[in-house]
């Protein structure tokens, strides 16, 4: 833990609004600030929401991985590590509360649950449940206006606008005994897998083979991808490949056949219609478009 960088928003970034006990940022300042690509970090004291409603997040929350396209929360308790990359296209809300404020919205959501203070690091899609967007959209706006404007009792009315938002969000993430089991059991799985493509990526395995390997049928690991990530489980392996292939075209000086041959493809000509086909240019367009855009 020791050198993992604890960030505290309030002191390492100054241009935060809000009050001491609530921090709101748009996550485009937040990311332009921080950057896109942020290395492994946590925030002692403070619960952190992001919630992204374009773009998508390649996540490490603790030791799990996730990729999922927005609409999309991440919460992350005091403490817990994270990392996370995301595209130019991504934008959305940054939310950073003092921990003293969630916790009594814990014991409301999970009464007599001890293990809610011992709540993990939680991504989850919002892509099928519209009504509840539809009235954060009213919340987000609301606290961006707090946040900017000295009006009488603003950093009460933050306080109370950040637990709605911890509150409508939480309570889709259920933690009863049998939820808990399903839910949970289901995420597992869903981390298992994520773990299971960021070790045999390279392998080429067909999704039948994954679902083999963790012992379920494809429908159903098709189903647990679609809730948790939003995404199909071969694009949830596309992604993992062309991110590999995006960081070795960036920071290796590698030619694109060699890169095509370290990630499995047996052809650089496959690679090539591949990384279009997701990226909309060649891979030596991209390696030389973002060399440009760097210098």
């Amino acid at each position: 833990m020791s050198q993992i960088t604890n960030i505290d928003i309030s002191k390492d970034y100054d241009e935060t609004q809000g009050s001491d006990d609530v921090h709101y940022q748009s996550f485009a300042r937040m990311a332009a600030f921080f950057g896109r690509d942020m290395k492994p970090h946590r925030h002692d004291s403070f619960f952190q929401m992001h919630f992204l409603n374009t773009g998508q997040i390649e996540l490490q929350l603790d030791d799990h991985r996730y990729s999922v396209q927005a609409p999309l929360f991440v919460l992350t308790p005091p403490s817990v590590p994270h990392a996370f990359f995301t595209e130019p296209d991504s934008d959305g809300h940054v939310l950073t509360v003092r921990q003293e404020l969630i916790w009594p919205l814990l014991e409301v959501l999970y009464p007599g649950k001890r293990d809610a203070f011992d709540l993990p690091g939680i991504c989850l899609s919002l892509s099928d449940k519209p009504q509840e967007l539809e009235a954060l959209e009213h919340y987000w706006s609301l606290i961006a206006r707090e946040s900017v404007n000295d009006l009488g009792g603003r950093e009460h009315t933050l306080v109370l606008l950040a637990q709605a938002v911890f509150t409508l969000l939480l309570r889709n993430v259920p933690l009863d005994e049998q939820a808990s089991c399903g839910m949970r059991g289901e995420m597992r799985v869903f981390q298992r897998f994520n773990q299971l493509i960021d070790d045999n990526f390279r392998l080429h395995w067909s999704v039948p083979e994954y679902a083999n390997k963790l012992g379920v049928t494809e429908s159903r690991l098709t189903d647990m991808c679609r809730r948790f990530a939003n995404r199909p489980p071969k694009r949830l392996i596309f992604d993992r490949q062309l991110r590999e292939a995006k960081r070795l075209l960036l920071f290796s000086d590698y030619a694109v056949s060699e890169i095509a041959y370290q990630l499995g493809f047996k052809d650089p000509a496959y690679f090539a219609r591949f990384f279009n086909r997701l990226v909309g240019s060649s891979p030596s367009a991209y390696r030389a478009e973002q060399i440009a855009v760097s210098h």
